[in-house]
C-alpha cells in the first residue's frame, strides 16, 4: 500500500508540472529604506524575452535585474526557464504594491500576473541624521550598528552660496566589506567634490557605545535656484559577520549577511539675492593681478586670478574701468580646485594681452569685478589698481584673430568636457520614445551599455562629448538651463565626479540607472 502511494506521488510530480510563469516577492512587510526581492519566472516562449518591466508603487527598483537562464529535460520535453530578480527599495511608510504585470509576446500570446500587496512600516532611524537616535532605533529593532549620517554646515543659504555637506559612516559591528551603493542626484546644485580618500577612521562615542566614524563623501554645493532644495539620501551596502550566540565556539562561528542603509535626506532653504547683487560673483573672494610686462616690443601682458570660496567657474572676467589705449585680447587660463581642504578653494585665471596703439607712457586702467558675500551681506568691488608702463607700439598680428578663436574653442571644449554624458542620453531618448516593444527595449539597453561597459568615468565623458559636439548642443547654456534635462545632466555630472574623485563603487550599474532616469525626464519634456 505504501509503495503504491509513493509511486502515485512520483507520477503526479512528473506529469503535473508546477505553474510555468510566476511572480513572487520574498517578503510582504518591510521598513522604509529596506529592500524586497521581486522574482519573475518565465518558461517556454516567454523565456525568450530579454527584459521585463515590473510596475511598482511606493517602491523604487534599483538598477537592472539579475537574470538567470536554465534548460531542463522533463518527460521527454526540453523546458527553458528564465528568472528575473529585481531589488526594490521602500520609499515611504504605508501600503506598497508590485504589479499587476501583463506580458505580451509578438504573436499575441499573453500572460498576466496579479498585483502583490506589501506594507511599508515607518522607521525612525531612516528619518533622522542624529547618530544617537539612529543607533538607538537600530539596536531596538535588532539591526546591526552600521549606518551613514549626512551633515550640512548650514540649513539656509543665499542663491549661489557655498554649502558644505559631508556623509559620515558609523560602524560598531564586524564588517567584512562595504561600498557606496547609491549617491544623491543633487540636480539643483553645482557640485564640487572634496577629496576624502585619505581620511582615516576615528573613534566617537554615540551614547555609551564606541563607534568608528569616517567621512565617505564631502561636497561643496552651490544652489542654482531659490526655494527649498532637497539633498537626497546616500546608500551604503555592507557584508556583515553575525556571530553565533550559543555553544563554546560561538565567538568563532557565524554567517555573513548583506545589509544596506540609506541616510535621511536633508533640505536647504535658499533665499534669492538682493537686487544690488545682480551680476556679482557670490562668495568670499580675492582678485590678484600681476604687474604689466612687455618683452621685446611685443604685446603687454597682465595675468589676473579670482580665488576663494565661491563658484568662480561661472564668473565673468574682470573688466577695465575704461578702455585702455590698446587693442585688448582676453585669454582664458582655466580653473583649478584645491580638493584637499575641508572647504575647497577655487581659482580661475585670465590673461589680458594688450597691443599698444603707440609708443610712450601708457596708462593701464584698473581691473575690477563685483562680488557679494552672503555671510556679511556686503557688495564689494574687487580692484587691481591702475599702473603706467613705458611701451613700444605693437599691432595685433593678422593671425591673432584665428589664434583667439582657437583658444576660445579649446577653452569651451575643456569647460564642456563634463557634459559628455548628455549626448548619449539624448540619443537613447529617441529610441525610448519611438520604440515600446520588448525587442526595442533590448536595443536601448545595448546602446546604454556600449557607452558605459569597460570605461572609466573620464572615458565615458570623452565618448559622449564627441556626440554632443556633433549635434551642435551648446553645453554651457544647457548647464544653466532651468529644465528637466538640465536637472538630469547635473545629476549625471554629480555621479561621474563622485565616481572619479571619491571612493564610489556604484560604477556601471548606477550610471545606467541615471541615464535611464534622464531618458524619462527628457521624454516627459518632449
Amino acid at each position: 500500500m505504501r509503495q503504491s502511494f509513493l509511486l502515485s506521488a512520483f507520477c503526479f510530480l512528473i506529469f503535473v508540472p508546477a505553474r510555468a510563469n510566476d511572480m513572487t516577492v520574498d517578503r510582504h512587510a518591510l521598513r522604509v529604506g529596506e529592500t524586497v526581492t521581486i522574482t519573475v519566472s518565465l518558461e517556454d516562449a516567454f523565456a525568450s524575452l530579454d527584459d521585463v518591466d515590473v510596475p511598482v508603487r511606493n517602491l523604487a527598483i534599483n538598477a537592472t535585474p539579475s537574470v538567470s537562464s536554465e534548460f531542463s529535460w522533463i518527460n521527454g520535453t526540453v523546458v527553458r526557464r528564465k528568472v528575473f530578480r529585481f531589488a526594490a527599495r521602500a520609499i515611504g511608510a504605508g501600503p506598497a504594491q508590485v504589479g499587476p504585470l501583463v506580458i505580451t509576446l509578438p504573436d499575441g500570446e499573453r500572460e498576466s500576473f496579479p498585483a502583490i500587496a506589501l506594507q511599508v512600516l515607518p522607521d525612525r532611524a531612516a528619518e533622522s541624521n542624529d547618530a544617537a537616535i539612529v543607533l538607538r532605533e537600530l539596536l531596538a529593532t535588532g539591526r546591526d550598528p552600521f549606518f551613514v549620517i549626512a551633515e550640512a554646515d548650514k540649513t539656509q543659504a543665499a542663491l549661489g552660496e557655498e554649502v558644505m555637506v559631508t556623509w559620515w559612516l558609523y560602524n560598531a559591528t564586524s564588517v567584512q566589506e562595504w561600498q557606496i551603493g547609491g549617491v544623491p542626484k543633487l540636480a539643483e546644485f553645482w557640485v564640487e567634490e572634496v577629496d576624502v580618500r585619505t581620511a582615516q577612521p576615528t573613534q566617537a562615542f554615540v551614547g555609551d557605545i564606541v563607534m568608528q566614524k569616517m567621512p565617505i563623501r564631502r561636497v561643496a554645493l552651490f544652489p542654482l535656484r531659490a526655494g527649498t532644495l532637497p539633498i537626497g539620501s546616500m546608500e551604503v551596502e555592507a557584508a556583515v559577520m553575525r556571530r553565533s550566540s550559543g555553544g563554546p565556539f560561538g565567538l568563532f562561528e557565524g554567517n555573513v549577511v548583506d545589509i544596506s542603509y540609506s541616510s535621511a535626506p536633508l533640505s536647504l532653504a535658499v533665499h534669492p539675492l538682493p537686487a544690488a547683487a545682480a551680476g556679482a560673483v557670490i562668495g568670499d573672494l580675492t582678485l590678484n593681478c600681476s604687474k604689466p610686462r612687455q618683452g621685446k616690443g611685443g604685446p603687454v601682458v597682465i595675468d589676473a586670478s579670482l580665488t576663494g570660496h565661491g563658484n568662480v567657474r561661472a564668473a565673468a572676467a574682470p573688466h577695465f574701468e575704461r578702455a585702455p589705449a590698446a587693442d585688448v585680447q582676453l585669454v582664458e587660463r582655466g580653473t583649478s580646485l584645491d580638493r584637499s581642504a575641508n572647504a575647497p578653494s577655487m581659482t580661475r585665471r585670465w590673461q589680458y594681452v594688450l597691443f599698444p596703439a603707440s609708443s610712450g607712457a601708457m596708462l593701464i586702467p584698473p581691473l575690477t569685478i563685483a562680488t557679494f558675500s552672503p555671510g556679511t551681506s556686503q557688495l564689494r568691488v574687487l580692484r587691481c589698481e591702475a599702473s603706467t608702463l613705458d611701451v613700444t607700439g605693437s599691432a595685433r598680428p593678422a593671425e591673432s584673430s584665428a589664434r583667439r578663436s582657437t583658444a576660445r574653442a579649446r577653452s569651451s571644449q575643456t569647460r564642456n568636457l563634463a557634459l559628455i554624458v548628455l549626448a548619449a542620453a539624448a540619443a537613447l531618448l529617441l529610441a525610448a520614445i519611438a520604440l515600446r516593444t520588448v525587442r526595442r527595449r533590448r536595443g536601448e539597453s545595448l546602446r546604454v551599455r556600449e557607452l558605459v561597459d569597460d570605461r572609466s568615468p573620464a572615458q565615458i565623458r570623452d565618448v559622449v562629448h564627441e556626440r554632443l559636439a556633433a549635434r551642435g548642443i551648446d553645453a554651457a547654456t544647457l548647464l544653466r538651463e532651468s529644465s528637466d534635462r538640465g536637472d538630469a545632466y547635473r545629476a549625471l555630472r554629480s555621479l561621474l565626479d563622485a565616481l572619479e574623485h571619491d571612493r564610489m563603487t556604484a560604477g556601471e550599474r548606477e550610471v545606467e540607472r541615471r541615464v535611464r532616469e534622464l531618458l524619462d525626464s527628457l521624454q516627459s519634456a518632449a
